[in-house]
């Protein structure tokens, strides 16, 4: 289980997230659980995150606290030429659209996958070693891998492309 906590307006929430499946979570907020499937995801590295507050007079009810949780859209992703070997995309970090990217800071311990493998949402991509904490990369769509960005014992650095996604 993974605890936010959120400082929103001098007004600090917990948000509790337990991952149930690849796609489904059981999330905690204010006192009441919520099952949430997730339906799209992608990196927006130059988003900015407005959150909708609630009344502070007014008492959260189930529907007004489930739809101020963001829904993400998923698009498609570009179609990138095939990589032979792990390499870092000209211009650093990134990767482009349908780039699976590092959550932090680390090195690659493991790789699993490689061009041409087709991967399930959830599924492990990677091991990535932070801070002595082996946190396993899943894909974050199923899809087919058209580049594969690391190696192990590669570090990385956040927001690194690990590997993308062919067009489907």
């Amino acid at each position: 289980m993974r605890r936010y906590t959120l400082d929103i307006s001098d007004r600090e929430f917990t948000i509790d997230v337990q991952e149930l499946a690849a796609d489904r979570f059981e999330v905690f907020v204010g006192g009441e659980s919520y099952e949430v499937t997730l339906s799209g995801d992608e990196n927006l590295t130059e988003a900015t995150i407005t959150p909708g507050l609630l009344p502070a007079s007014g008492a959260a009810t189930r529907s007004s606290t489930a739809s101020a949780v963001a829904r993400v859209r998923k698009e498609p992703s570009a179609t990138p030429a095939a990589a032979a070997a792990p390499r870092k995309p000209a211009g650093g970090a990134g990767g482009g659209k349908g780039a699976l990217t590092a959550p932090m800071p680390g090195v690659i311990l493991e790789v699993n996958v490689k061009v041409g493998d087709q991967v399930e949402r959830g599924q492990q991509v990677a091991i990535l070693d932070a801070m002595k904490m082996h946190n396993m990369i899943g894909a974050t769509r199923a899809g087919t891998v058209a580049e594969v960005f690391v190696t192990a014992g590669q570090n990385v650095d956040h927001g690194d492309p690990i590997i993308k996604f062919k067009e489907d």
